[in-house]
């Protein structure tokens, strides 16, 4: 089985208090009772601005240790060791190498593939860290029965940069993939639903799939799903799809 996720940002303290992982709320209550009243975007602007209020650092109110033990143990639950995991990108920041190193041998999985996000270029020049995975690429393709081959890219492709961070366009059009009418599996948003910005994409970040990673069926049964899900009937023309966007 082929599994695929995004934005694992083992070590980085921002993402880590926006995913409720954070020291002034410690068994993470607050935040889920949060999460579960009024979704997670509201979670998410709480666990900022208590942070805030607190005259806190983030790195001060992060405890990106239990973040990024879940994160493995999520991987782990779903992903076996004769699986393949895909993660695109993004992987860590603002943490040591070797901590980063630790947090992909804590994964089970013993067929790892990796995409390079813009938060990894400063750790793609050490071998032993390469050397983790089976593959790591700036883009690629896989192959996913009844869908064909998908490309795998951390970000949108370049015509829906524009959906992302303001800034998206002028920084990374030379790193994503135009269009070319395949599926395709991305992250680099953070986004909370897995919704593309057109239907032949589907973001599989850790922020839109309740921090699990997706499998091959999942995304088989999204596309499958798509039309119904998005109201479409046979003859419809989609439209661009607006991304539910965290503000960091």
């Amino acid at each position: 089985m082929q599994y695929f996720t995004t934005d694992t940002h083992f070590g980085h303290p921002l993402v880590t208090v926006l995913r409720g992982f954070t020291t002034f709320d410690p068994n993470g209550s607050t935040y889920r009772d949060i999460l579960h009243a009024h979704g997670r975007k509201a979670a998410e602007d709480w666990a900022r601005q208590t942070t805030l209020d607190s005259d806190l650092t983030f790195r001060e109110a992060a405890d990106t240790d239990a973040h990024d033990q879940a994160v493995i143990d999520n991987i782990n639950a779903s992903v076996g060791p004769d699986d393949e995991l895909w993660i695109l990108g993004d992987i860590g920041f603002r943490t040591s190498l070797n901590h980063l190193k630790a947090c992909l041998r804590g994964l089970r999985c013993r067929h790892l593939h990796g995409i390079i996000g813009n938060h990894d270029d400063w750790w793609l020049g050490d071998r032993p860290a390469r050397n983790l995975f089976e593959t790591l690429e700036a883009n690629g393709s896989a192959t996913i029965e009844g869908l064909g081959a998908v490309n795998l890219s951390h970000f949108p492709y370049r015509e829906d940069l524009a959906y992302g961070w303001p800034d998206d366009v002028a920084k990374y059009s030379g790193k994503a993939l135009p269009f070319d009418g395949r599926r395709l599996l991305y992250g680099h948003t953070h986004q909370l639903s897995p919704d593309g910005a057109r239907p032949e994409s589907v973001n599989v970040g850790l922020d839109a799939w309740d921090l699990r990673p997706v499998s091959e069926s999942q995304i088989i049964a999204w596309f499958n799903d798509w039309p119904t899900a998005h109201g479409m009937d046979g003859d419809a023309s989609p439209s661009p799809v607006s991304l539910d966007m965290p503000t960091f």
